[in-house]
């Protein structure tokens, strides 16, 4: 079975991934990994999708902040290119562990609603996780000062502020499109993380 979480950034995924894993003793795989793997193999020219955010991280601090409150459906946007350019490559990786019999966990931003609707062949549970609070600024400040490789250790305070801000929107997006195609949301805004640790385990592991 393919355990499907997906979500905007900085709203609990991979922890959520690491401790089903651990739990269930299966393997955990970040669509973010895949697709830094693909990335570093292709030419910005042959798949220009695939570069999507890296284009956003070429732009100034400021320019990023400006876009990230005065227009998140553009950022959104630029998300979804890339997760469709990241599927490509996510769809045959989970197939192949299918196919040896092996149990995964997949989460990232690449799993969105519509692209886990098509999924054809494959045997799998789906999640979606969001955050539609814009509030949760020092949450996110802490885990991100307190991880070595985190990428967003060294971010400044006013654009951890700016991303809070676009992830609740995101976050409703993905409310929305997760109710569209029948899937599980799960808003951690006020929630414990113990409890939407368990509830996505109840999600996409019932009766265990």
């Amino acid at each position: 079975m393919i355990y499907f979480i997906g979500g905007p950034p900085r709203v609990g995924k991979s922890i959520i991934a690491g401790e089903i894993a651990r739990l269930h003793g299966i393997s955990a795989v970040s669509t973010d990994s895949l697709g830094a793997v693909v990335e570093a193999v292709m030419n910005p020219e042959d798949d220009p999708g695939l570069f999507a955010v890296s284009r956003f991280n070429e732009m100034s601090e400021a320019d990023r902040i400006e876009l990230l409150r005065g227009n998140p459906a553009r950022h959104i946007a630029c998300l979804l290119e890339e997760s469709a350019a990241v599927w490509r490559a996510v769809v045959p990786f989970v197939a192949r562990e299918q196919e040896e019999g092996r149990d995964l966990v997949a989460e990232g931003v690449a799993v969105l609603p519509h692209l886990v609707h098509q999924l054809a062949g494959i045997d799998y549970r789906a999640v979606f996780i969001g955050n539609q609070t814009d509030a949760q600024d020092h949450n996110v400040k802490r885990s991100a000062r307190a991880g070595g490789h985190d990428w967003m250790r060294d971010a400044s305070d006013e654009y951890i502020d700016a991303f809070v801000f676009f992830a609740a929107k995101m976050s409703h997006y993905i409310e929305n499109e997760a109710g569209k195609y029948g899937f599980e949301y799960l808003e951690m805004k006020g929630r414990p993380f113990d409890d939407a640790v368990t509830e996505a385990v109840n999600t996409l592991m019932p009766g265990t």
